[in-house]
């Protein structure tokens, strides 16, 4: 009589264990499927944060980005240690040693 018990109690457990496993499963697959982190990253953790002044002397960089000041510029070598001053200027606007020359 134990026997007939015990049997459809087993069963019952292992088909429990059998869909709480296909559902770690399912999740796990689903987890996979978003895009993975890269193993390093592509910014420079070593930049220290810049407190610059908002006051507006913009500079073009050699990267034909316009920083606002020299601070801001200086905060962004930190990042691109080839990055030069390229005019004292906006970079969509012409030099004015440009146009004396």
């Amino acid at each position: 009589m134990k026997l007939v018990t015990i049997v459809p109690v087993v069963v019952v457990l292992f088909c429990l264990m059998a869909a709480a496993s296909d559902e770690n499963e399912a999740a796990t697959r689903r987890w996979s499927l978003l895009p993975k982190r890269p193993s390093t990253p592509k910014w420079n953790l070593s930049a220290k944060p810049c407190a610059c002044p908002r006051t507006y002397k913009p500079l073009c960089a050699s990267n034909g980005q316009t920083y606002n000041n020299h601070c801001a510029f200086k905060c962004a070598k930190q990042l691109n240690a080839t990055l030069s001053v390229k005019a004292q200027a906006r970079c969509d606007e012409p030099d004015v040693r440009d146009i004396l020359v």
